[in-house]
């Protein structure tokens, strides 16, 4: 009788603290910045970054100055797209990209897509920033290929009518071109 009035409580609880701690660990959603630095914040399900990593060599040494580790993934993207770290790469006229990959549902992610976009809108001139929400398949296809997911889609555009052009020749593709031929959604004033 003791044990199932005081002790199964206390498991219980504890068990819920783990699955709770556990949670706010695990990446619910991934959102990926390329500039020239090319970042990833790690989004948990409580929509707090749990790690920015840096997936090229400049954007290693731009994460290891950064720390946004449990702050909201919109203010953590104020902070890097602001920060003395980025500054130098943002020169006039630097495209931006951002992509989404999870946040639980479409619209989640579209939300969350929406306030990163904004967040870049508030530094750079639109036609700078490219933005989309994919699957994981798709983001590890274009990190394959070394090129941001806009840069990506745009690439496998070309590629349904020449076969022939390579990754290489994507990376060439001018930012003008790239949101028709990635044909990547665009949101209707995603600041609003």
């Amino acid at each position: 009788d003791f044990m199932r009035k005081h002790l199964l409580p206390l498991l219980l609880a504890l068990v819920l603290l783990l699955t709770g701690l556990g949670a706010w660990f695990i990446p619910a959603a991934s959102i990926a910045v390329d500039i020239n630095p090319s970042l990833e914040l790690r989004v948990n399900v409580f929509d707090r970054v749990i790690a920015l990593k840096g997936k090229n060599e400049d954007g290693l040494e731009v994460a290891k100055h950064l720390d946004v580790s449990g702050m909201p993934y919109d203010e953590a993207m104020q902070r890097i797209l602001i920060s003395e770290e980025l500054e130098p790469y943002l020169k006039s006229g630097s495209m931006i990209s951002i992509s989404v990959v999870g946040g639980g549902s479409d619209i989640h992610a579209e939300e969350m897509l929406s306030k990163v976009v904004c967040r870049a809108y508030a530094i750079a001139e639109d036609e700078n920033v490219f933005y989309c929400q994919v699957d994981w398949e798709t983001r590890r296809a274009a990190e394959a290929a070394q090129l941001c997911v806009p840069r990506y889609l745009a690439w496998q555009q070309l590629l349904k009518t020449d076969p022939f052009i390579t990754a290489e020749d994507g990376r060439q593709i001018p930012k003008e071109e790239i949101r028709a031929l990635a044909q990547t959604k665009i949101l209707e004033n995603p600041c609003e």
